[in-house]
């Protein structure tokens, strides 16, 4: 079950039944690190850090931790933490490793797909790096129908002491476009057209109308605001007419849908790669993802969907993820 001591990214998914399947692969893969004075990064759920802690013993103190709850609350900003710690600690061609994964169980469908697109995203994104890591998924509650996805995601598959090939492995760009499908609007959704640069000022009254309207606080308005207001700007430069935004609600989630009759993107990674910070385009989608929990962009006969979603508090529900 060795990994390797140098090169670029190595991405494999671990595919557990049970606690002491996670304890001993994981307990494994951070053992190997720590024997070659390897940087650790273990984000995952907080059943699984406990038992790593505890598996780990006296080596605990040389491993950094985080509770996936809080380190992949919105799947854009987990992104930019990761690509943060592997530009401080992977560098000088110093090998690091990382055991991650959340409890996409718990998640809603949105949700979950977008953590998938990142898992495919994740093997062109994090490529630069010398990186090992090991997603752990909890088959016992894994949604059936997820578990290709991650087949199709991870180049690797870790089973037992053996690693395997997977068989299912899809190019990142080809998994993101076959896995992003469009969901429409309700009927009712409060929706505002918009088709010159004049626009913006009456979508944001519209928008941060409706979000005070949910109940939306002055923080998270803000953020979906600036949001939202990029996705419309990149359709307005990119997209074509008709042009619209609609606002509603699905599940847990509140929804900012944008829809222009154009193409699409170019490149299915256009959401999940950092732009370069001297380009003058390509930041909007990136910084939309950054300020809501899950961003959706797809396309069919009617045009282009971007969908951010985004939990708020309720009156009555909980104010953060289980």
């Amino acid at each position: 079950m060795s990994w390797p001591a140098d090169g670029g990214l190595t991405h494999r998914a671990l595919l557990y039944q049970d606690e002491p399947e996670f304890r001993a692969a994981a307990g494994a893969f951070i053992r190997e690190g720590l024997d070659r004075r390897e940087q650790i990064l273990a984000a995952v759920p907080a059943g699984p850090l406990a038992w790593l802690r505890d598996e780990l013993g006296a080596d605990v103190a040389a491993v950094e931790f985080a509770d996936a709850a809080g380190f992949y609350r919105r799947q854009g900003q987990a992104t930019r933490a990761m690509l943060g710690w592997l530009r401080r600690y992977a560098r000088g061609g110093q090998r690091v490793r990382v055991v991650a994964g959340q409890a996409v169980s718990r998640r809603t469908p949105a949700e979950a797909a977008d953590y998938l697109r990142m898992e495919a995203a994740a093997n062109v994104v994090y490529q630069p790096f010398p990186v090992s890591v090991l997603c752990a998924y909890d088959v016992s509650v894994l949604p059936g129908d997820l578990r290709p996805a991650v087949q199709q995601t991870h180049p690797e598959l870790l089973q037992g002491d053996q690693v395997v090939p997977s068989p299912a492995y899809t190019d990142p760009r080809v998994f993101i476009r076959d896995f992003s499908a469009v969901a429409g609007p309700p009927p009712a959704a409060a929706s505002i057209g918009f088709g010159r640069g004049e626009d913006l000022a009456g979508v944001r009254r519209f928008l941060r109308a409706e979000l005070a309207q949910a109940g939306v606080g002055d923080e998270a308005a803000q953020l979906l605001l600036a949001a939202t207001a990029e996705v419309v700007t990149n359709a307005l430069m990119h997209g074509a007419a008709p042009r619209r935004l609609w606002v509603y609600t699905e599940g847990p989630m509140l929804v900012c849908h944008v829809r222009d009759g154009g193409p699409g993107f170019a490149d299915p990674l256009a959401a999940y790669l950092a732009p370069d910070r001297q380009a003058a385009h390509g930041h909007g989608l990136w910084l939309g993802r950054q300020s809501c929990d899950c961003l959706e962009a797809a396309t069919d006969r009617s045009g282009t969907h971007v969908r951010l979603l985004t939990r708020w508090p309720q009156p009555g529900a909980p104010q953060a993820l289980p």
